[in-house]
């Protein structure tokens, strides 16, 4: 890597250390948090800088002193607090060396000086905008020759290779394609992570297992696109990697503060990668509210109420805004940059390319030609099904046992994204052959890494892994006390 890259790691790593020591403690996605962090902070200033004004570098300054601050009032006011579960410090150091070699394999392609056509027409052009100040990126998000971009694509790979203009100049343009690849094993080492938290308090031999899986799953993530689409400056694989360590982290590892806020974290940076981010990570976060505040099926029944009872109802139902309040925090308080560049965009007057009219394919034909082309992208289904049986069947209880969430989770978060990317296959405007053909091996890297990285939590779940008990320990409750959004119990 150049001089000039290790500078940029800085200038994005730097300013998320401390948000993200204080979310993941010794958890070895510290390493991988703080990059990402730092990305989603330059999202959010490329945001400022497009509805006030002024910089980015400017808003980046801004937006990353708040945030240290507020991390640093947090600690200090927040006073003594349980610790958060964590493996040993050697099982930390283990998982990150492992993780960053799987990583390290692959980015080697870097070398060769890729530049993906989506690389060059939409996000470097992208990122000249941002880097050229706030009129020549309303200008030019607004100029219809440059609609073949995508104008209103989210901001966190622009803003990315814009920061790193701003620090080392736009000598060399190959920079911003390198952030991005880099930002991309950072999400992939934050799931690859969570599949190691899987073993993380369980046998020797299941930690291994576990830190095995991770290091696979890693690797697997970048060979399901391919080194073109990986180090080409595309965002499809980063935006997919985000929110599958949303999905990890929220709804497969046991319920705490500290997996929330993880998959929370993930899930923004995946909202403000792609559209499509922001959709997967709007389905994974529903599910992540449902997962944390459950429905209770026994109070949607409304009994007669006796006058003397009227006070207790007002308290229920009190109580019950007060919990579908908390729900909705959990959606939009992570989902916010996302959908906040969404409404500017419309605002701007922007929109998406590919509705802006009506297809003159029948709907039947475009639905019919979508599976034909997505079929050859999903063999793993049929494996990861099996599979799935096959552990309900024989490691059920050790799943339980280890708190870990139920496998309907991952699996409803994987249908209803693919169903959000077939309907809109079916709905959009162009083509529908030509745009199978220039994208479907794309929209669906999300599908794939989810089932690809199931695969790799039930082999970690099959050599014992996450379950304290397992150690013969006893598992460590959720800090309640400390962060109420943390729950004692799973399914």
């Amino acid at each position: 890597m150049s001089r000039a890259l290790w500078v940029v790691i800085a200038g994005l790593g730097l300013p998320g250390i401390l948000p993200a020591l204080a979310i993941a403690r010794r958890s070895p996605a510290l390493v991988f948090l703080a990059p990402l962090m730092g990305a989603g902070m330059a999202a959010v200033a490329a945001e400022l800088e497009l509805g006030v004004g002024l910089s980015l570098l400017t808003w980046y300054v801004v937006v990353a002193v708040t945030a240290n601050v507020a991390v640093v009032a947090w600690w200090l006011t927040a006073g003594r607090s349980p610790p958060l579960a964590s493996p040993p410090w050697t099982w930390s150091i283990l998982t990150m060396l492992v993780v960053l070699g799987a990583l390290i394999v692959p980015l080697t392609s870097l070398r060769t000086g890729i530049i993906g056509y989506d690389g060059n027409a939409v996000w470097l052009t992208h990122t000249l905008m941002v880097s050229g100040g706030h009129h020549e990126l309303l200008t030019g998000l607004r100029n219809a020759a440059y609609t073949f971009s995508n104008p209103d694509y989210p901001p966190l790979v622009p803003a990315a290779g814009a920061l790193a203009f701003a620090l080392v100049g736009r000598g060399d343009l190959r920079v911003a394609i390198e952030v991005t690849a880099l930002l991309t094993a950072c999400a992939l080492g934050v799931v690859g992570a969570g599949v190691a938290a899987v073993g993380g308090r369980g046998r020797p031999s299941s930690r291994i297992a576990a830190v095995v899986a991770a290091g696979a799953v890693c690797m697997v993530g970048f060979s399901v696109t391919g080194i073109y689409y990986a180090v080409g400056g595309y965002a499809d694989l980063l935006w997919s990697a985000a929110a599958v360590g949303a999905v990890v982290w929220g709804l497969v590892l046991p319920r705490s503060t500290q997996a929330l806020v993880v998959a929370w974290i993930c899930a923004g940076v995946a909202s403000v990668t792609k559209n499509e981010g922001l959709a997967t990570a709007l389905v994974v976060l529903v599910l992540i509210a449902l997962r944390y505040r459950p429905l209770a099926l026994s109070r949607l029944r409304r009994p007669r109420v006796q006058p003397e009872s009227r006070g207790l109802q007002d308290v229920a139902v009190g109580s019950a805004v007060r919990r579908w309040a908390e729900r909705a925090g959990f959606v939009v308080v992570p989902a916010l940059p996302g959908l906040a560049w969404a409404g500017l965009a419309r605002l701007i007057g922007l929109h998406n390319a590919f509705f802006t009219s009506s297809s003159a394919e029948s709907p039947v034909s475009r639905a019919r030609a979508t599976i034909h082309g997505m079929a050859p992208h999903l063999v793993v289904v049929p494996v990861a099904l099996a599979v799935l049986v096959a552990g309900c069947y024989f490691v059920r209880r050790d799943r339980e046992r280890a708190r870990l969430g139920h496998p309907a989770w991952l699996w409803t978060a994987w249908f209803l994204s693919l169903a959000l990317i077939y309907v809109t296959y079916v709905l959009g405007s162009p083509p529908i052959k030509w745009w199978l053909l220039t994208s479907v091996d794309r929209t669906t890297i999300y599908p794939q890494l989810v089932l690809y990285t199931d695969l790799a939590i039930w082999m970690a779940i099959a050599f014992g892994g996450g379950g304290a008990q397992a150690a013969g320990e006893r598992p460590a409750a959720a800090p309640v006390a400390a962060a109420p959004v943390a729950a004692r119990t799973d399914a």
